[in-house]
């Protein structure tokens, strides 16, 4: 699909002349927009957290509609927030210099997504010189024509203004599991269990799998379904019911310790005036998504609304991996192998949101079936939790491991590094806050922060685990852009620390080595809760509110100069 569909939002009219300050009547507060493309720029070989080529979009919109974006914390200065939203993105790549061999640099196996046979060696590239160019890329892409529709509508030029009006929405939870669905011919069948197929293992070549999967795959392998079988072994009438694709895990009927997959789904409806929201489970291909979208139409044009927008909103509410047609779902690539109910998972989905659509429309409520059970309390993690940060004898949170450079030069080039002593960032995520500054020096000889971790030209990057024996390193970067105002520069960090001593202001201790770091404190005390948490006395001493003490710590680098060439 190629069009982008953008809702933009104003404050609402006073109704008074008394009009209080938050009301900011008529003041334009953000837009949500819907246009299908993976956030796949940043491919798998990326280890930091990152809005990918949407979130870039998203920041840079931000950030010029934003008076003060530096004022951390302070959500009231942030009063335009702009939302570039999943629609039916399921088989769509922002990588369009498309799949290459790495080996020969020729393109790989179209049907496959193979080279010489095998899947890891398929990547695609493109339309940067590395992923970060090409999330810049195609995030501007995003932005630019968000910015035009958002100047069409401020200019009056193209929009349709939607006043407070209908607002309304349906809702239903389905049992996926063998529901009844009428075809348009007027057939009857059935969709299925959920289960994985073989073509899933192959991955994409957004991303790719292992074991020699490949993508296409209609037979099965025995030892492969040894592998599965001993999870599940699916049935004839399973088997059968999924044909063609070759079932590799037999999802829907593994429930240990958990689902592996939803049973049962929420969709929803969402009306807005004339625009309406479907909002789906999962990842519609772009022909699935325009038969949805067609469908509803219909609908609507029969009740009058000619002039009706509708959107999908993409992988809402939990997750069912991707919805192919059904004739996408023949040829069983990745997405076809990921579409978790069988062959008519789309003809479900037309039907049920017909069913709503029709709800909606004549003002009666609709059928649901049961809720899902609800798993939260059941989830498991396998990363130990933090019990406590250390660092060498000596030293303090904070301090300058490596520091910058005295100066640099404004030529879009240079990197200014620095490494500090830091804990693990899970002890404090810092939401809707900040683990580094980059803070300029004003005339007065007051410091300003002028980027944070949110800003494209920095990076944080932890490092830590047992291959530190627990302690932690924060290394940031800050990649000086050609616009960069000449002055002196610092760049600051900032974390919280886990401690087990309470009020003893920094830690002047060494981990124990025999026992790994504090890594391997971390593990003791995570294996001592577990073995000996059925006692009452040690239950309380693990749990107890005081054994924890969060203290936040902060350093900064030299300050340097930062000079146009």
């Amino acid at each position: 699909d190629k069009r982008m569909l953008q809702l933009v939002l104003e404050s609402a009219p006073a109704a008074t002349n008394s009009v209080q300050e938050e009301d900011r009547s008529g003041e334009l507060m953000g837009i949500v927009n819907w246009f299908a493309v993976h956030p796949t720029s940043m491919n798998s070989t990326n280890q930091l957290i990152s809005g990918d080529n949407k979130g870039y979009a998203s920041y840079l919109m931000e950030k010029e509609y934003n008076e003060d974006r530096m004022q951390i914390g302070n959500e009231k200065q942030h009063k335009f927030v702009a939302a570039f939203a999943s629609t039916n993105l399921g088989d769509v790549s922002p990588n369009t210099a498309g799949p290459k061999c790495l080996d020969s640099g020729l393109p790989c196996d179209p049907i496959t997504s193979t080279c010489h046979g095998h899947n890891e060696m398929c990547v695609a590239f493109g339309p940067g010189r590395d992923m970060f160019e090409s999330t810049e890329i195609i995030g501007k892409k995003q932005y630019d024509k968000a910015v035009e529709l958002l100047n069409n509508v401020l200019s009056n030029k193209d929009q349709t203004r939607m006043n407070a009006g209908q607002i309304k929405s349906r809702h239903s939870f389905i049992d996926m599991r063998g529901l009844n669905v009428t075809l348009e011919n007027g057939d009857m069948v059935q969709t299925c269990h959920a289960a994985i197929g073989y073509g899933f293992a192959a991955g994409t070549m957004d991303g790719h799998g292992a074991f020699d999967f490949k993508q296409g795959s209609n037979s099965s392998n025995p030892f492969w379904n040894m592998v599965g079988g001993f999870l599940s072994k699916p049935s004839k009438h399973q088997t059968k019911c999924h044909a063609p694709k070759p079932i590799l895990l037999n999802t829907g009927y593994i429930h240990l310790p958990y689902d592996w997959d939803p049973n049962t789904v929420p969709i929803s409806l969402f009306q807005i005036n004339n625009l309406f929201i479907l909002n789906v489970p999962g990842e519609f291909t772009t022909m699935a998504g325009r038969r949805l979208r067609k469908a509803m139409h219909q609908i609507l044009s029969a009740a009058g609304y000619h002039d009706a927008k509708v959107t999908i909103a993409g992988i809402s509410n939990t997750y069912t991996h991707y919805i192919t047609t059904h004739e996408e779902y023949q040829g069983q690539r990745y997405e076809a192998a990921s579409t978790l109910y069988g062959p008519f998972t789309l003809d479900a989905y037309l039907q049920e949101f017909s069913r709503l659509m029709h709800d909606l429309l004549e003002d009666r409520p609709s059928l649901t079936d049961p809720p899902p059970k609800d798993a939260a309390k059941k989830q498991l993690a396998l990363l130990p939790d933090v019990e406590v940060d250390m660092i060498g004898v000596g030293y303090k949170f904070g301090s300058v491991v490596k520091n910058t450079k005295d100066s640099y030069p404004t030529s879009g080039t240079e990197i200014a590094k620095v490494i500090f002593r830091s804990s693990n960032p899970r002890s404090n995520p810092k939401i809707q806050d900040t683990f580094l500054t980059v803070e300029q020096l004003d005339a007065k000889g007051k410091w300003h922060v002028w980027l944070t971790d949110a800003d494209w030209d920095t990076k944080y990057i932890w490092q830590g685990g047992m291959t530190y024996l627990g302690t932690s390193f924060a290394e940031i970067h800050w990649k000086i852009s050609k616009d960069t105002p000449q002055g002196i520069y610092r760049i600051c960090h900032s974390a919280t620390r886990r401690t087990l001593l309470g009020h003893t202001g920094e830690a002047m201790y060494k981990a124990p080595e025999m026992l790994g770091g504090s890594y391997g404190l971390n593990l003791l005390i995570s294996v001592g809760r577990t073995l000996f948490g059925q006692f009452k006395s040690v239950r309380n001493l693990f749990h107890h509110k005081h054994i924890h003490h969060l203290r936040d710590f902060h350093g900064c680098s030299s300050s340097f100069l930062v000079y146009e060439e």
